[in-house]
């Protein structure tokens, strides 16, 4: 597949995630809307983090990190019976895990909430639990997704396999507009949501079934260990699960000091977390899931300088779009928080606070998003050790970090800034560790054209946020009490605008194809 063709496939990806992220933002805005920041969306999310960190481990994840690199060369030499009976294989033995895990987690829920969130009062540990118990469920429908979308990815049919995600959202949107005004209390609406939550997972998998019958034929869950390629499969797993466990742990260590903190912190890092997520989904994940693939076709063929050039353009693409994020995160991050959030239960002291806690994370929007795409190079290349060392040594960078700076401010609205700067400190250790160890396999990675690039990146981004926070200025003295909701989408226009002519008027070619892009529509 040509460099072209990868920024197609990389785009439908993109295309897909957007429609699941933005829905998924909506969710977010009427959740802020209902629940603001207290005891009963702490729980909530709490409760979501510990069922999600199975299907994280077992997920999506896991499965293109380690199922696709085998079934795509399956797919490549014609060998369609064989895909096929990897995939039956591989579903058996994932239904077998998921079932064990979901019964194992819903009866030791309690002492899961008590391990993890350690610092919630009695009453929101209570609810925390009931939560847990309803949404554990959801693992093994989630894992199963996961399961459709490697099948989808590897025949490269990337959009409707993370575009579903958006029904999962959909349904918890639904609950809430329409038992959000009927609830007595947030404590009974999130029970309600957990439930909405459940279903919005089988919807998402349901929609997947059509076109995974179609490219996999009838799904038929067998147990067997001759099936060519399981072992090499299961083999890949063992350390895939043990680097995302890893990343699992960092997130429960956030929680943990969450915990401890005022009263709202735990969902005051997903509000921020929910932003940060967006451009890393679409710009590192779709880069990513689109390149996999295909390195896996280049590693098995040995052809490294591919493999290389491959890596490269699609590194170069991801920081176009990621350095303006992380920019306008930090300047006039916000606007971003106002414009989604400021609602109902959700006030400006809360705008403020997600918006330290966005700043934090921004610093480190680069390596997140760059990690995802390096990874996947170490898994094409059938290396599964050196991403795991690399969590491992971010996860204690992170947590050292974090403690160090949130706990002395443990009493401050901004402690919850601190974990995210702790995370965002980490995530360099781990993209320096992938990118020397690239450095030794496949040579330098990044050439001189390369560097000039990313400099006029970084220059056009610091010369819109100039033009941003002018446009700021201008707002607050003619417009001081417009809602964010109204004055943020100009600021944020402005910068965007001024990103892309500064960067297409140093050079940037995906900066010329975007103002072509939009000619042409215009013209049309």
């Amino acid at each position: 597949m040509t460099d072209r063709a990868g920024g197609r496939s990389a785009f439908v990806v993109g295309a897909g995630i957007l429609i699941s992220r933005l829905v998924g933002v909506l969710r977010n805005t009427a959740f802020a809307y209902y629940f603001g920041s207290g005891a009963a969306s702490d729980a909530y999310n709490a409760a979501f983090k510990i069922p999600n960190a199975v299907r994280n481990l077992l997920g999506e994840g896991t499965l293109s990190a380690s199922f696709v690199p085998v079934y795509s060369r399956l797919l490549e030499r014609g060998d369609h019976a064989g895909a096929r009976a990897l995939a039956n294989a591989l579903l058996g033995v994932l239904l077998v895990a998921v079932s064990g895990l979901t019964l194992l987690g819903i009866a030791t829920a309690p002492w899961l909430t008590a391990a993890l969130a350690p610092g919630f009062d009695a009453p929101t540990q209570e609810l925390t639990t009931r939560l847990t118990r309803i949404l554990f469920p959801m693992t093994g429908v989630m894992v199963l997704s996961g399961w459709c979308l490697g099948i989808q990815n590897s025949h490269r049919r990337f959009f409707w396999s993370y575009a579903s995600a958006a029904l999962w959202s959909i349904a918890q949107i639904v609950l809430l507009l329409v038992g959000g005004p009927r609830a007595d209390d947030t404590t009974m609406l999130a029970t309600w949501l957990a439930w909405a939550t459940l279903v919005g997972a089988l919807l998402q998998v349901g929609a997947q079934m059509p076109e995974v019958l179609r490219l996999a034929g009838p799904i038929r869950p067998r147990l067997s260990r001759t099936v060519e390629g399981l072992a090499q499969t299961l083999r890949n797993v063992v350390p895939v699960v043990t680097a995302l466990g890893v990343v699992q742990i960092s997130s429960f260590i956030d929680l943990q000091i969450a915990s401890f903190l005022p009263e709202g912190a735990a969902t005051n890092m997903m509000y921020a977390n929910t932003l940060t997520l967006l451009p890393v989904s679409l710009f590192g994940v779709s880069v990513a899931a689109a390149s996999l693939p295909e390195f896996s076709r280049d590693s098995g063929a040995q052809a490294l300088d591919a493999l290389r050039e491959r890596l490269r353009g699609g590194w170069q693409r991801i920081l176009f779009y990621i350095v303006p994020s992380a920019v306008v995160f930090i300047a006039l991050g916000d606007y971003c928080v106002g414009i989604l959030y400021r609602a109902g239960r959700f006030g400006v002291t809360e705008q403020q606070v997600v918006h330290w806690v966005l700043a934090a994370s921004a610093v480190g929007l680069i390596s997140f998003a760059s990690v995802k795409l390096l990874a996947s190079a170490y898994y094409a290349l059938q290396d599964y050790r050196t991403p795991l060392r690399a969590s491992i040594a971010s996860i204690l960078v992170s947590a050292v970090a974090s403690i160090a700076i949130a706990v002395p401010l443990r009493h401050s609205p901004v402690a919850t800034a601190g974990i995210a700067l702790g995370s965002a400190l980490g995530s360099y250790v781990n993209l320096s560790i992938l990118i020397g160890g690239l450095r030794r396999r496949l040579g330098t990675l990044y050439t001189p054209a390369m560097w000039h690039g990313t400099r006029r990146i970084v220059i056009a981004a610091v010369i819109a946020a100039m033009a941003g926070t002018l446009a700021r200025l201008l707002h607050v003295r003619w417009m001081p009490g417009l809602h964010p909701r109204f004055a943020g989408p100009p600021v944020l226009a402005v910068f965007g605008a001024t990103y892309l002519l500064a960067a297409w008027w140093m050079g940037s070619a995906e900066a010329a194809r975007w103002l072509r892009l939009r000619v042409r529509s215009t013209a049309d």
